[in-house]
């Protein structure tokens, strides 16, 4: 059985490696943001449900929340951040070791939602089975358990909030 979630919110970014003028300019989108859960239990409990959807939904919906909800998505060489930083070190920057295309946002969430369900203690209920991120209304990913778990590996030399268990936490930083 699947159990998913959906949540939307407003985020901007830009990348540096793109032949694209658009795409290099910093710009927003309304994102929407499913979870897709596999049920590993072999039968619903005693109260006829997998889980509680609170329980469930309620990191997911913290995350989208806290840490992208009106975030400027960016490389971590992005030369922006330093006068975005200047003017307001209030400002919800959210980094990545490289450019935050669709794949890597994706990719990342789908890693921050197994850290958050392994610390809720719920990996022995559910696990991550994908992510699907729309980011506009003709562009969508769907971040499958395979394919993470082949790409994850390249992402190795840093660490930062898609590994921490602070829903608030937006380091990043060499191993």
């Amino acid at each position: 059985m699947k159990i998913e979630f959906t949540y939307r919110f407003e985020a901007a970014h830009r990348f540096l490696q793109s032949t694209s003028i658009p795409c290099m300019t910093p710009h927003g989108h309304t994102w929407y943001a499913s979870l897709v859960l596999s049920y590993l239990a072999p039968s619903l409990n005693s109260s006829q449900m997998s889980v509680e959807f609170s329980v469930l939904k309620k990191h997911f919906k913290e995350l989208i929340q806290e840490t992208f909800d009106h975030s400027y998505m960016h490389n971590m060489n992005d030369p922006v951040v330093e006068v975005l930083r200047a003017e307001d070190h209030q400002t919800r920057l959210l980094p990545f070791p490289g450019d935050p295309t669709t794949e890597l946002i994706a990719l990342f969430l789908f890693h921050k939602m197994r850290v958050l369900l392994k610390n809720a203690q719920l990996q022995e209920l559910v696990e991550v089975d994908s992510v699907i991120l729309q980011e506009t209304p003709s562009n969508k990913i769907h971040m499958n358990k395979e394919f993470y778990q082949s790409e994850i590996k390249n992402q190795h030399q840093y660490e930062g909030w898609w590994t921490s268990t602070d829903i608030r936490d937006r380091s990043l930083r060499a191993k």
